[in-house]
């Protein structure tokens, strides 16, 4: 009966993501590290606000990697955000059709100074949810170890429309986004490259819904974000997301 008791016990906490250490613990043991790059980052978003528009890209050799996708972080030496990411690190910005992965930075930064996942403005009367000690040690992992944030700033977009207010299928209009993929290094707070990214709405998206066309935008923008990086930052690794 103890056996099984182990069993079980041992099940659930796999399946909540660990019953110990607690977050809190965590958070006290490697926050201090953590908060090292988190003040890096604020610095990023301090140069960033003094940097210019791309007027061409601007290709670099460097070597890094990075996630383009959710759930629990793999390792990497780099992160992709965006640029209102930067404003308020303990919450995400507000950002339509989201690229896979931008929120590993706020996530760090929100479990060492909340022990909450970031607060998504999105979706505003939703109450960010408590953190747990195995996901803030993934992700303390990934963000303990950054060399590289790669910023997508937002030049131009046009939101698509799908028609008529609750109506789930209606006639669509495109959208399309424009933006600046800027490389930092985290120690000298630097932009060290940059390349300029397109994406719009696929033409066949009569009576989809608003989440696919959401979901369209966002795919489209994460292809066009991977063919950037092959052909100016080749050595830049995309883990996960469109080949």
């Amino acid at each position: 009966m103890r056996a099984l008791r182990a069993t079980v016990l041992g099940g659930c906490c796999a399946l909540l993501g660990g019953c110990g250490p607690y977050i809190d613990e965590v958070v006290k043991e490697r926050g201090p590290r953590v908060e090292q790059k988190i003040s890096a980052v604020k610095a990023v978003g301090d140069e960033l606000s003094k940097t210019p528009l791309l007027d061409k890209d601007e290709p670099a050799n460097l070597k890094a990697s990075f996630q383009m996708t959710s759930g629990t972080p793999a390792p990497a030496n780099a992160a992709l955000v965006y640029a209102e990411d930067l404003r308020e690190l303990d919450e995400l910005g507000l950002v339509y059709a989201r690229v896979s992965g931008t929120q590993l930075v706020n996530t760090c930064a929100a479990f060492v100074h909340t022990e909450r996942h970031p607060w998504d403005p999105l979706h505003p009367e939703v109450a960010p949810s408590s953190g747990t000690g195995y996901t803030a040690t993934k992700h303390f992992d990934l963000c303990e170890k950054l060399d590289f944030l790669l910023v997508l700033r937002t030049r131009g977009f046009v939101k698509p429309s799908v028609g008529r207010a609750g109506s789930s299928r209606q006639e669509f209009d495109g959208g399309w986004i424009d933006a600046d993929l800027l490389v930092f290094d985290l120690a000298s707070k630097k932009k060290v490259g940059g390349v300029r990214v397109q994406a719009e709405s696929s033409e066949q998206l009569e009576g989809a819904s608003a989440f696919e066309v959401e979901f369209d935008l966002q795919w489209n923008l994460q292809k066009a974000v991977v063919a950037a990086l092959k052909q100016h930052l080749p050595n830049v690794e995309v883990k996960g997301g469109p080949s």
